[in-house]
């Protein structure tokens, strides 16, 4: 089903783009698509990763982490008004994607393509798998594009207000206390590029238990010993300069990002935010790929791409029909690498 809706959002967006179709065709077409995409991440299969703990979860047999504590409120306000999980669920998606397009119109003007980019690897990951990291990015995006436009001392107020009731939704949100340092700079392009050199030259060194280590102290300060097996190194993981498939793709990504930045015409100061943010993930990525919570930790920076991809296609000099195409390839290329890491997408 999963695999359909995909398909569907990519045909909903060809027709948005299509002259000559009206705009009652084109709006009916998108809205059965995000329908779609909602009952789907609603009515998951326990073969799904992470339904079994969010159902125990949501029942009061599992005890979530004082960390995620507005995440349990939720449940308990849905269980008193007589939900069942599914029923939770599909008000949980609604509130998701409430969220990502309020939060995606304040910086893009084509939601649409922003969001078919996004869908079929960090949607589906946050909306339809890890969906309290989903909330919890869901709210920080919220609060960085409040910050974008309000760089005022009470826009720093409120961004560290709101990212810290994100914290409460999934503790890996801590990262985002970090990013106004140093999102906003203007960083000289060869240093940008120097990192993602760096990035390709970290898994050559053995240094892998030293980050596992670190992060295992991490999660065992937050999370009272919870998710140790995060921290677990992948069993066929080999010493020797491995490359995931995942660090590949978004190391080229990055390169691409990089080159396309002097296209950019206007909104540069915005394309440079996010841009800082994606190639902060490819550094976190080459650094933790091999360990579970490091895979997660690095998501949450690549989980931005549809804002450069919807930058370059608004605010570039390249012809706008190919920025298009490259942005269908781009998702197929998404779904493809989600399934090459959860291979159980492929019968979602």
């Amino acid at each position: 089903m999963l695999v359909l809706a995909i398909v569907f959002l990519i045909f909903a967006n060809v027709v948005n783009h299509s002259k000559g179709i009206s705009t009652n065709v084109k709006t009916a077409c998108l809205f059965l698509a995000y329908l779609w995409l909602i009952l789907i991440f609603s009515f998951r299969g326990p073969e799904v990763p992470d339904t079994l703990a969010y159902m125990k979860i949501y029942y009061g047999n599992f005890a979530a982490s004082y960390f995620e504590y507005l995440y349990s409120i939720l449940c308990r306000l849905a269980r008193s008004v007589g939900l069942g999980f599914n029923g939770f669920l599909f008000l949980y998606q609604i509130i998701l994607f409430i969220l990502w397009f309020t939060a995606t119109r304040k910086i893009l003007t084509d939601i649409h393509l922003a969001f078919m980019v996004f869908l079929p690897f960090m949607g589906v990951y946050n909306f339809g798998i890890i969906i309290r990291a989903g909330m919890g990015l869901s709210v920080c995006y919220i609060a960085l594009t409040y910050l974008i436009q309000n760089r005022s001392l009470k826009g720093y107020i409120i961004y560290y207000t709101i990212v810290t009731a994100a914290v409460f939704f999934h503790q890996s949100m801590i990262v985002f206390y970090i990013l106004p340092l140093y999102v906003f700079k203007d960083i000289k392009t060869l240093f940008l590029f120097i990192i993602i050199i760096i990035s390709v030259l970290i898994p050559l060194f053995n240094i892998q238990h030293i980050i596992a280590n670190f992060l295992e102290a991490y999660i065992k300060f937050f999370s009272f010993n919870k998710f140790l097996s995060y921290t677990q190194i992948h069993a066929n993981f080999s010493l020797h300069a491995i490359y995931s498939l995942t660090m590949i793709k978004y190391t080229i990504m990055a390169i691409i990002f990089l080159w396309l930045r002097p296209k950019i015409t206007s909104k540069k100061e915005l394309y440079n935010f996010f841009l800082n943010i994606y190639i902060t993930g490819v550094l976190m990525i080459s650094m933790t790929f091999f360990i579970a919570a490091g895979n997660r930790l690095a998501y949450m920076f690549f989980f931005f791409e549809f804002a450069l991809v919807g930058l370059v296609y608004e605010y570039s000099e390249l012809p706008k029909k190919l920025v298009f195409l490259s942005a269908i390839l781009l998702a197929l290329l998404n779904y493809a690498n989600l399934v090459s890491a959860i291979p159980v997408m492929l019968t979602y």
